[in-house]
């Protein structure tokens, strides 16, 4: 059987999420699109690398000054079209404390920061489609949790037709997911200046027309919606 072409796909990546010295923050990051623009927009990424002569997988960690120009094109498209939006959550690692929230499960609270980005974009009578970057997980069920919880939560309103993991080497969507999830964890633990990444981080912010920094109010469904977590001291 066909996969439905109606919907809402979503990819999803996270960034700076293994705790380091002098990154205090971390973050999940989303990308929602109608699927019948799925196979053009990865079309559309191809073709913005093979413009500007990069191969390979598209990834902030590989932000250069030689990838830069093509990064900062594919940001370009990102805003460009109306149809495709961005949320992400960031989290204070210094406040995320497994053991007084999660009964010592880092991985159980992690996937329910999952489950605090995704449910408040689903709308009612819509179809999703769920993707997931591929890492290893201690429980083998978490993924079928996170589905099940998600499904609690709408109450039968909408629809997640699957909610599975995906390998970002072979999909695009998720490499562009990855890159701007990696600009809003690096915004926030002030990169270094004059390098290809805060230039791209100054280019992002540019066309958003506000810092990444500069977090949204609440889950807005805008083009680009960034809201931290407020979690106990």
């Amino acid at each position: 059987m066909s996969e439905p072409s109606s919907g809402i796909v979503v990819y999803c990546d996270e960034s700076r999420h293994t705790a380091k010295a002098g990154c205090p923050h971390w973050s999940i990051g989303s990308l929602w699109l109608p699927r019948a623009i799925r196979d053009s927009w990865t079309k559309r990424i191809r073709a913005v690398l093979a413009e500007h002569g990069m191969r390979g997988e598209v990834k902030w960690s590989k932000t250069s000054r030689l990838a830069l120009p093509a990064y900062c094109a594919l940001i370009d498209a990102f805003f460009a079209d109306p149809e495709i939006r961005f949320r992400a959550i960031v989290v204070d690692h210094r406040l995320f404390d497994p053991a007084r929230f999660h009964g010592g499960d880092r991985e159980l609270g992690f996937y329910k920061l999952y489950y605090e980005l995704l449910i408040k974009w689903i709308e009612p009578q819509q179809r999703y489609l769920m993707l997931l970057d591929h890492q290893t997980v201690k429980e083998a069920d978490r993924f079928v949790m996170l589905r099940r919880v998600l499904e609690r939560g709408i109450k039968g309103t909408a629809w997640i037709d699957d909610l599975t993991v995906v390998d970002s080497h072979a999909s695009p969507l998720t490499q562009l997911v990855d890159l701007l999830t990696g600009a809003v964890s690096a915004a926030w633990c002030s990169p270094i200046p004059g390098t290809p990444k805060a230039e791209l981080i100054a280019h992002l912010q540019t066309t958003l027309g506000r810092s990444l920094t500069a977090a949204s109010a609440g889950p807005t469904k805008e083009k680009c919606n960034i809201f931290q977590i407020r979690l106990e001291a």
